[in-house]
């Protein structure tokens, strides 16, 4: 122990004790039973107020000397490291016990739930509120109070009161909503707004004409202010729209031509059909009981015309200014989206090719290396196959006589080294009056030989045969022809790679809801189709033809008021396959061409306006790696490659179709808005048309 250490704390440590209360708290252990510790608590608090005063006013020796200090800290230090020595551990090793089971996985931890994005919505408000009577002046009642009141009674009052006539009028069957009671009360308020409130609340109608109010549950045409208008509609079929008018409550009446069956009284079976003359068809909403849906245009007669695409309203000026609002929501134009088509052909070849060729002659010997293919031929000639070996003839065994002269019979037939042809140097030639008279002897033609022409192999030596011996034929390869005696060499090693080019860029202007085409295929011979009469035997060939090619279907389902285009495509490429005989019968072979077809259908997708669609697809794909080496000297490294060739190629045939949609905007300023770039002759024709076209670069 070291007490020095603590010197320069010795300052601060007197300083505290001086102005600060003193509060010693001391732990002295007792006992230990094995973790568990037990001990007694003596607290000794000194507390002592040193104010700057005091201490002027104390003698100097009650205050510590720094060695005093210096003395007590180093007693202190002392002691607690004695009692740390002393003392058993407070937390003991823990025990470490290993489960051979491993660990229950948890759940995974998964995102919130975020929803999909939604756009804005284009809202149109149309104000559905029933029509009211008009009062010429505006007379107010200051307090009105009534309870299960009539509401004839009370309508006929507050019109008597504004100064007009109340008529009445009940049809059969609707006396119960002319006898409802109403009870009401109003302050300071207009007979106009009272004599409407309880028009609505009895579902009564009601039509001012001049001083004449007509009221009633359904007053007829004459009493009701009517009137008729016709719309000539632009882009809505005029039936849908005079559809769409029924489920708000309208009444539309169309043509029904139904079809019925024409039965055979006798045997019951139906013989033909026949057309019934068209019948007038109601076509109104059915309100189940009980139903509070509201029908805004109850009381509406519409009709449609399908030559001028146009629909005729005719009822009150509400409930046809209203109608006519939603013909004005529902006859929007379809948006048109022009659709560029890049079909690109990628033929992703890589071939990595390395090889050599040597050959050197030697005495009667040449030898070659071939491409991994080593050759050692000795002699001017290469040996006979095991096919000449062991075939008859005159050069796999010695000449047997043609003819005979002891038994007077030739068997002997002669098979030359080359096949016997029409124009041939060799040929069946037959002898005079000799000893081999009727007999076969291969004479070589006059105009054969080495001197008339240096390229075929021909006789260098005849002699003719006696008795008891056969001729004898000696022959020679061409005069031309020898083994180079040079030591020759070859090394070739390539590298090649593929390339991209687009087959079409086409521009398709396809309306919403609309499906447009673009084919770029020709025709193949595919299949036949034979059929054979039964009767007659005449056989009928007919060729099936298919597309060969590039088809590519677009189909724009929706497009929405924010810029998304919502469309699915459908492309199919067909690529002829190696063509095949096939024999249809009676001596008819046709040559036919397989097709290799691959379809895909991206179903619904969604695009933004201007955003880029790639579709990918791989109509082969071919890896193969080939060596070919000499036995042993191939092996041996490095000098081994110039008797071993090696191919790696990598072929991958794809064709790839790029999808741009745009939005063709329907304004007065918006250009042709397809963005089409034709080429140097057809920009000029353009042009001089008077259409702004820019040429390809």
């Amino acid at each position: 122990m070291n007490p020095s250490r603590y010197a320069l704390f010795i300052p601060q440590i007197a300083s505290f004790l001086l102005m600060a209360p003193l509060s010693v708290l001391a732990e002295t252990p007792e006992s230990f039973d094995g973790s568990e510790l037990k001990s007694s608590t003596s607290k000794i608090e000194f507390s002592q107020e040193f104010s700057q005063e005091n201490l002027q006013k104390r003698p100097k020796n009650l205050l510590p000397t720094p060695d005093a200090v210096q003395k007590e800290i180093s007693d202190r230090i002392l002691a607690s490291e004695k009692l740390l020595a002393q003392s058993a551990p407070m937390v003991p090793n823990p025990e470490i016990i290993i489960q051979g089971a491993p660990q229950a996985p948890s759940s995974p931890t998964l995102p919130r739930a975020v929803a999909p994005p939604v756009g804005d919505i284009a809202i149109s408000n149309i104000d559905a509120s029933a029509e009211k009577v008009k009062f010429d002046r505006n007379i107010t009642v200051p307090r009105v109070l009534l309870r299960e009141a009539s509401a004839r009674e009370v309508l006929m009052t507050l019109a008597n009161y504004a100064g007009y006539n109340v008529v009445f009028t009940s049809a059969q069957g609707e006396a119960n909503a002319t006898s409802q009671t109403v009870s009401l009360e109003f302050t300071n308020e207009s007979v106009e707004n009272i004599f409407n409130a309880v028009l609505l609340i009895s579902g009564l109608q009601a039509n001012r004409q001049g001083k004449t109010i007509f009221v009633g549950a359904q007053l007829p045409q004459g009493a009701r202010n009517l009137i008729s208008r016709t719309l000539r509609l632009n882009q809505v079929k005029a039936v849908n729209a005079a559809i769409f008018l029924a489920t708000q409550g309208a009444e539309y009446q169309r043509l029904v031509t139904q079809t019925e069956d024409i039965v055979d009284p006798l045997t019951g079976r139906v013989i033909g059909r026949r057309d019934t003359p068209p019948t007038l068809e109601a076509l109104e909403p059915q309100n189940t009981e009980g139903s509070k849906a509201a029908l805004l245009l109850t009381g509406l007669r519409i009709a449609a015309d399908e030559r001028l695409n146009s629909i005729n309203l005719i009822g009150e000026p509400r409930q046809v200014q209203i109608a006519t609002s939603l013909l004005t929501q529902l006859d929007a134009r379809r948006r048109q989206v022009v659709v560029n088509v890049k079909v690109i052909d990628v033929n992703l070849l890589n071939t990595d090719e390395f090889s050599s060729s040597f050959s050197f002659g030697f005495n009667d010997g040449f030898f070659v290396q071939d491409n991994g293919a080593a050759v050692l031929n000795f002699g001017n000639m290469n040996p006979p196959t095991s096919s000449t070996v062991s075939r008859p003839g005159a050069f796999a065994q010695p000449v047997v006589p043609i003819f005979d002269i002891i038994s007077g019979t030739g068997t002997a037939e002669i098979q030359p080294f080359i096949d016997i042809q029409n124009g041939a140097p060799f040929g069946r030639v037959n002898q005079g009056p000799n000893d081999f008279s009727g007999g076969l002897t291969p004479y070589a033609r006059p105009s054969f030989g080495r001197i008339s022409n240096p390229f075929q192999p021909g006789l260098s030596e005849f002699t003719p045969g006696e008795d008891g011996r056969a001729p004898v034929f000696t022959y020679e390869p061409p005069t031309l022809f020898q083994y180079p005696q040079k030591f020759l060499m070859t090394l070739q090693a390539s590298i090649q790679t593929g390339n991209a080019k687009i087959l079409t860029d086409p521009s398709l202007v396809v309306q919403e809801g609309q499906q447009a085409t673009v084919k770029l295929t020709e025709k193949v011979l595919e299949s036949v189709n034979t059929q054979v009469d039964p009767l007659s035997g005449v056989r009928t060939t007919t060729p099936v033809l298919a597309d060969a090619g590039l088809t590519l279907a677009v189909n724009v389902d929706q497009v929405d008021d924010n810029g998304f285009i919502s469309l699915s495509v459908s492309p199919t490429v067909a690529s002829p396959g190696s063509p095949i005989q096939f024999d249809s019968g009676g001596l008819t072979v046709n040559t036919l061409t397989p097709l290799i077809r691959r379809e895909l259908t991206s179903g619904v997708i969604r695009l933004r306006d201007g955003q880029s669609l790639i579709l990918s697809g791989i109509i082969q794909e071919r890896q193969q790696s080939s060596e070919r080496k000499v036995p042993i000297l191939g092996d041996i490294p490095i000098l081994g490659a110039l008797f071993r060739s090696r191919t790696n190629s990598n072929i991958r045939s794809e064709v790839i179709i790029l999808l741009t949609p745009k939005i063709i905007e329907d304004t007065a300023t918006s250009t042709l808005g397809i963005n089409y770039q034709p080429g140097q002759d057809a920009a000029e024709m353009l042009q001089r048309q008077g259409f702004p076209v820019q040429p390809r670069q």
